[in-house]
């Protein structure tokens, strides 16, 4: 290559730091430049320099010695618009130029920590106090000490909480001390209580639970009113749902104003604030998009949720038992990651390997095959559209038994490692959850104030649950298929409820007469296993007029 000036060369320097992801020594970047130019042309065209570390101190708008008196320093790269969409592959030695003073000024609080500043300035200040003061008998409260060395910057980005008096005193803002006092109270932790709450409790993940419930109030009683007017009518006026990521661009285009409240109000994500306003909105996580819906036009649809268990599945591969701490990023990011996945990335609370995680959307099923019998201990029945039964499978009995236990033996010592944020919880995932001294694996049909609404796949059973008792799903325990199947009963239309009831908890046996497409419904003519007759339930109510036949089989 034939060099006609400096700037021909700059941009080769700055091309090949941009190429490389980890940061390069003068002498391992040289190599590299002398690989494209040549060593005849490279020695002419830095003649006057002498040695290439002289050379790259003279293009100070090119590179950024680390050490300027090191021979092989590592050589920085200075961020320009030259390169700048090529950046992100070179993040360890970007030097990036100065931020405006706004950005600087910058800090996110997050929102448990405003939650009790407000406690106690309302409690112990409620005519306010001087900054001084605040600095020394506020800030000493080990929460929050981490404040004391930016006071000003703090102060500046709590202007929606606090109001500066002549400059020098703040109190609460006259709307949050209203609302104040319209808010239960009891149950929450008092200044005393915040004052003995250790500063390393909010990085505790099972602290952080406990804490957040008495620390935390309603976002949705001390928000601004402007703000939650605005949130209402673009959530009403927009039909189905709106996307996590296109928040922002909708509010800017609708109000002509950023919609930067999130961050102010300490969350890092806009999903994660309205997780906080149920009485607003609510949130789902699909694979592909966080989803926000108005709770005036979203309801839970629990007859089509339970759909989620015919979906095409997926093969899993077999994952190692032993948890691999501190992996969590073992794997580099995939363009085709879930968003579970890429949330789980940054997961302030998970410690395990997200290779040792279930991430699939539902476990396999059980194979049902045409003309085959499989013995089963009937758990629930319907009869809302057509009659269905859910069944257990009894043939695999021990081997889910063994899971049970195996899921017990395992949580109670790792469930710590597979704890995450819950505000990321996604709809139709499968998770481990705990229920009356047992794990279980569920699938999560919706969530509410209430807790998180499941369907047990082993038992076909559903339950609401706390926040506090789901994990992620250790991927050995994914390898056993789902033990509960629906199927609607062969030949019958409807059948009078009650007769359906006397077998629930009975041990039968299932003939499979027809399956659909993807095998994962059945058309079943069941019998009691200790029957001597060989005439099945089915044929019996509709002779006895117990049942109605299906007009496709009459």
């Amino acid at each position: 290559m034939d060099c006609q000036d400096l700037t021909e060369l700059k941009i080769v320097v700055r091309s090949i730091l941009v190429a490389c992801r980890n940061p390069l020594t003068v002498e391992e970047l040289w190599k590299k430049v002398t690989y494209i130019f040549g060593p005849q042309q490279l020695q002419t065209q830095i003649s006057d320099y002498r040695t290439p570390f002289n050379f790259l101190k003279s293009i100070p708008d090119v590179v950024q010695l680390d050490d300027p008196e090191d021979t092989n320093s590592i050589v920085n790269i200075i961020s320009s618009k030259l390169s700048r969409h090529m950046e992100i592959l070179v993040p360890t030695n970007i030097i990036r130029p100065p931020k405006p003073k706004n950005h600087l000024q910058e800090l996110l609080v997050p929102y448990i920590t405003q939650c009790a500043f407000i406690r106690i300035v309302y409690e112990l200040y409620p005519d306010g106090l001087s900054i001084s003061d605040f600095e020394s008998d506020i800030l000493c409260i080990p929460i929050f000490q981490s404040y004391i060395n930016c006071v000003d910057k703090l102060l500046y980005n709590l202007d929606h909480i606090f109001l500066r008096k002549g400059g020098e005193i703040i109190s609460l803002q006259p709307k949050i001390v209203n609302s104040l006092k319209q808010i239960e109270t009891k149950g929450k932790f008092t200044a005393m209580d915040i004052c003995n709450i250790d500063e390393y409790s909010l990085e505790n993940k099972y602290d952080d639970k406990l804490i957040s419930n008495g620390l935390e109030y309603p976002l949705f009683n001390i928000l601004e009113e402007s703000i939650k007017t605005n949130i209402e009518q673009l959530l009403d006026e927009v039909p189905g749902w709106i996307s996590d990521r296109h928040m922002c661009n909708l509010y800017i285009e609708k109000f002509g104003s950023a919609f930067t409240h999130y961050r102010r109000w300490g969350f890092t994500r806009v999903s994660q604030m309205f997780s906080k306003l149920p009485e607003l909105c609510c949130v789902h996580f699909s694979n592909n998009e966080v989803e926000i819906f108005s709770t005036k036009n979203h309801t839970c649809d629990i007859n089509k949720n339970v759909d989620i268990l015919k979906d095409e599945n997926k093969n899993l591969e077999s994952g190692f038992f032993s948890i691999r701490a501190n992996k969590k990023y073992d794997n580099e990011p995939d363009v085709n990651d879930g968003v579970l996945k890429k949330f789980l990335r940054n997961d302030p609370y998970l410690e395990a390997s997200l290779s040792d995680c279930f991430l699939e959307q539902e476990i396999k099923h059980f194979e049902l095959k045409i003309n085959n019998s499989y013995n089963v201990n009937v758990c629930g029945i319907n009869t809302s559209f057509v009659a269905s039964i859910k069944c257990q499978y009894i043939d695999q009995y021990h081997e889910f038994q063994k899971l049970l236990v195996d899921m017990k033996n395992f949580y109670f010592i790792n469930d710590s490692q597979f704890l995450f944020d819950t505000n990321i919880i996604m709809v139709k995932q499968t998770y481990a959850y705990f229920l009356d001294d047992f794990w279980f694996r569920g699938v999560v049909i919706d969530t509410n104030l209430d807790g998180i609404q499941m369907i047990n796949i082993d038992y076909g059973s559903m339950h609401t649950i706390p926040f506090d008792d789901i994990r992620l799903l250790h991927v050995r325990f994914a390898q056993l298929p789902a033990q509960s199947f629906t199927c609607n009963l062969h030949g019958i239309d409807s059948i009078d409820e009650n007769e359906l009831l006397g077998i629930i908890d009975k041990k039968c046996t299932v003939y499979v007469v027809s399956t659909d497409q993807q095998n994962k419904f059945a058309n079943v003519k069941i019998k009691f296993m200790d029957s001597i007759s060989d005439k099945y339930l089915n044929d019996e109510w509709l002779e006895n007029g117990i049942a109605q036949p299906d007009s496709d089989e009459e």
